[in-house]
């Protein structure tokens, strides 16, 4: 079996980096506390869309409907592992927590993130999966099969069918299969893997919950996000905002708006 990568230098070979430790236990227990609260009672709607129905096992865009989890999103851990990854210019394009219930029919098929995403353009895209409870080899982390996003080649997508989180997954071979390996991590914990890499996971079947948040990046040095396609609005929460973020929304620490925007008063 492979060993786990945690060199950020060696993802654009496997396409994927685990970083065990990143938020303190304090932290990875109120990240917990705001999920439970998110389950128990819906988070406000995002604009235009009231009435949306809830899907099982899925909070979507928490950050763009919850100051809390925005500023979860722009951790300076997080964008730290982050920026060894893509650089130093960032911006954040979508979030959604992915929650399997203990003993739950459900699992997430093989399949590659940018299928989902077509107003995102460009290369270097990345997933940022955050443990929001322990995953291992009983309650069923995510598998990644390192090295199928070398060419950044789209696959075909076929419908999931039953007991799927999503609804499309590609073909894989036995070979493939084979070389998956598991990110274990306890909460707190985080991988990174690009968009076009092949991974899922299979059902719960133990009696924990399994919870992860799931942040997706975009470098501006080589992707953009179409703003009249985006359903959401698009963060710049490092650096440069690149040639095409006239549309973004600035988060950097030192523009006043981040200020009222995250409920801090003003600066003097």
């Amino acid at each position: 079996m492979q060993s786990i990568n945690t060199d950020p230098q060696q993802f654009s070979q496997v396409g994927y980096c685990l970083f065990p430790h990143v938020l303190t236990a304090q932290e990875a227990e109120a990240t917990r506390c705001m999920l439970d609260e998110a389950m128990a009672a819906p988070l406000p709607a995002l604009p235009g869309r009231d009435g949306e129905p809830q899907r099982p096992g899925y909070v979507g865009e928490p950050h763009a409907r919850d100051l809390r989890w925005l500023e979860l999103c722009r951790h300076p851990r997080l964008l730290d592992a982050i920026e060894t990854i893509l650089g130093p210019n960032l911006i954040l394009a979508f979030s959604s927590v992915f929650v399997k219930l203990p003993e739950a029919p459900l699992k997430v098929a093989w399949h590659q993130d940018n299928t989902y995403w077509p107003s995102v353009h460009g290369t270097d895209v990345i997933t940022l999966w955050l443990a929001i409870d322990d995953a291992d080899a009983e309650n069923n982390a995510m598998k990644v099969i390192p090295g199928s996003q070398r060419g950044w080649r789209e696959m075909d997508t076929v419908e999931a069918g039953e007991n799927h989180m999503l609804s499309k997954s590609v073909a894989v071979t036995v070979a493939q299969e084979r070389s998956a390996v598991a990110l274990e991590m306890k909460a707190g914990g985080l991988s990174i893997h690009d968009s076009f890499i092949v991974h899922g996971s299979d059902a719960n079947p133990s009696a924990r919950r399994r919870a992860g948040y799931t942040i997706r990046y975009c470098s501006t040095d080589t992707a953009w996000v179409d703003m009249n396609e985006h359903p959401v609005p698009v963060f710049l929460v490092r650096g440069e905002a690149g040639s095409r973020g006239q549309g973004y929304t600035n988060l950097l620490p030192e523009v006043e708006a981040t200020r009222r925007l995250l409920g801090y008063p003003p600066s003097l």
